[in-house]
């Protein structure tokens, strides 16, 4: 349903009058959109509705403050709706998936919101400027699987709960632009965490990931974070760690000595960090390497003698690294006997000027 923009109320005339019949008994998704003056949606007593209703998406219902308790609801998307209609939730304990999406002035999430909620797997929230806090604590969500976070530009710090949340797998935090840390006894005991994106916050400037709890991250990106002076300090247990990407960071100076320890890394991207000059030796302990990127350092100088060492690195990109570029000219260039063994190689051209 979509455009019905003069409905005020969906009341109990909308099922019918016999409480014996079920409403909708086999409708499995709704998506209802539009709704501008809708106020209510209530439920008549006594008489079942959707019964089997599993997914249900809610956009630009700025007015909405209530809807009915849908036991069977499993997957609920909430886009530009009334921050009101946030705590009516505590009845959906069968939730697997909850996107909060525009809610312009939202301060803090509900504190019941999540409460109950033993199923939840995927959870996201974005374009909330006014969001300066989360709920607390994340007790009981111990399904949570998948948490983003996004466009919520006056988020200043991740709670302490954070680290009740030991079943997470993916976290993905972006454009939080008063976010400053990410401290270690938040992020740092969430044992399950596969990956964890860290993009466009330009406030950030510290992540602390040194945690031997962080044993299952593969995946790991930092990008477009311009105040982040340091990468995470001493990585050491990153041993399951696949891929890792470090883009517009123009502070960032070096790699940590920590990474050498990643020998499991498959791909590793570094772009626009022009305040690194050397890339370290150790790139050569990153035996299971297969793909390195290099883009936009324009004061790196040269590549290391270890890069010879990575027998099984087989895509070599290197674009927009004018000092780099004559050292890599085939048969002739200074370094081109360390990448002369890649397979499929990549020198971009790039002017001094």
């Amino acid at each position: 349903m979509e455009g019905m923009s003069k409905i005020t109320f969906i009341s109990e005339e909308f099922y019918g009058d016999d409480v014996t019949v079920i409403s909708f008994p086999s409708l499995h998704e709704l998506f209802m959109g539009d709704f501008a003056s809708l106020l209510q949606w209530s439920s008549p007593d006594g008489k079942k509705i959707f019964p089997k209703l599993s997914k249900l998406i809610l956009r630009n219902c700025q007015n909405l403050v209530s809807i009915p308790s849908f036991m069977s609801l499993k997957h609920l998307e909430l886009h530009n709706c009334n921050s009101a209609i946030l705590t009516c939730m505590e009845e959906l304990s069968q939730l697997t998936t909850l996107v909060i999406d525009g809610f312009p002035e939202l301060i803090s999430i509900p504190e019941n919101l999540l409460r109950d909620k033993p199923h939840l797997e995927c959870l996201k929230i974005s374009s909330c400027p006014k969001l300066h806090s989360l709920f607390p604590e994340f007790s009981g969500l111990n399904s949570l699987r998948s948490l983003t976070i996004r466009w919520c530009e006056e988020l200043q710090m991740l709670p302490q709960g954070f680290q009740n949340l030991t079943g997470l797998e993916s976290l993905e935090i972006s454009d939080c632009h008063s976010l400053i840390t990410l401290s270690e006894n938040v992020i740092g005991h969430l044992r399950s965490l596969q990956t964890l994106s860290i993009e466009n916050c330009s406030s950030l400037t510290s992540i602390s990931i040194g945690s031997q709890h962080l044993t299952s991250l593969e995946y790991l990106a930092i990008m477009y974070c311009p105040s982040l002076a340091a990468f995470p300090d001493n990585p050491e247990h990153l041993s399951a760690l696949k891929s890792l990407a470090i883009i517009s960071c123009p502070l960032i100076e070096f790699l940590p000595d920590g990474i050498k320890h990643a020998t499991a890394l498959r791909s590793l991207e570094t772009r626009s960090c022009p305040r690194i000059t050397e890339l370290p030796e150790w790139l050569g302990n990153f035996a299971a390497l297969r793909t390195l990127a290099i883009s936009d350092c324009q004061n790196l100088k040269t590549l290391p003698v270890a890069i010879r060492r990575l027998s099984k690195l087989q895509h070599l990109s290197i674009q927009d690294c004018p000092r780099l570029q004559g050292r890599c000219q085939q048969d002739r260039g200074e370094d081109w006997w360390k990448i002369s063994h890649v397979p499929y190689r990549y020198i971009a051209t790039t002017n001094l000027d």
